[in-house]
């Protein structure tokens, strides 16, 4: 403990942060933390691993518990900045929530791609799917393009994390179950499966 506590200290003192270190035990770790998570604009958290989430919690169960967002960093992950960010895009209110809560990530990075996938099988992208949300990204001064792919079949995580490792993407922004959990539907089985095999930050919000 004594030692994540400087570790830690000494990053946010270096960033200039102002930060607070507060130790939570093992079996007080749900409470605690959905607890400590409502104070926080993000909420980063690791695997089930030391220094990560504990074995009996998961990102999904935090996320769905806070409503606040939360930066998932996969087990291993060397990388230090999000120089290049993906915005899955559905034009569901999940997803613009999640692109309002990564804004600072997203007018920081040197490239975001906007990636809608299989635009036609959704109307509410209107006539040019993810245009509206690049220009407003744009006038934030985010680098924005858009992508428009196609699934041919493949389910959307595995299209999406294609997509981010083919690019060298440091950073996936995602909205979390924008359609009803209880049907199964797009996005529903795409953020957990975007939480088990991503090998990149995920950013996700709800």
């Amino acid at each position: 403990m004594d030692a994540a506590n400087r570790s830690f200290s000494a990053g946010c003192a270096r960033e200039d942060i102002s930060f607070e270190f507060r130790f939570l035990r093992q079996g007080d770790v749900n409470d605690s933390v959905t607890l400590n998570s409502l104070h926080t604009d993000l909420v980063i958290v690791g695997g089930p691993r030391p220094g990560g989430l504990p074995s009996d919690w998961s990102a999904e169960a935090l996320l769905i518990a806070t409503g606040v967002p939360f930066l998932l960093l996969p087990e291993p992950w060397t990388g230090s900045a999000a120089e290049h960010v993906v915005v899955a895009w559905n034009a569901s209110r999940e997803a613009r929530r999640a692109i309002a809560d990564a804004l600072p990530f997203l007018v920081g990075a040197l490239s975001v791609t906007i990636l809608v996938v299989d635009p036609q099988k959704n109307p509410r992208h209107g006539e040019e799917p993810g245009a509206d949300v690049a220009h407003y990204l744009t006038r934030h001064g985010a680098k924005v393009v858009v992508e428009q792919v196609q699934s041919h079949g493949d389910p959307i995580a595995n299209v999406i994390l294609a997509y981010a490792e083919r690019h060298n993407t440091d950073l996936i922004v995602v909205g979390a179950y924008s359609h009803a959990r209880t049907t199964e539907m797009i996005f529903g089985g795409v953020t957990r499966s975007l939480l088990r095999d991503a090998a990149v930050p995920l950013l996700i919000a709800h």
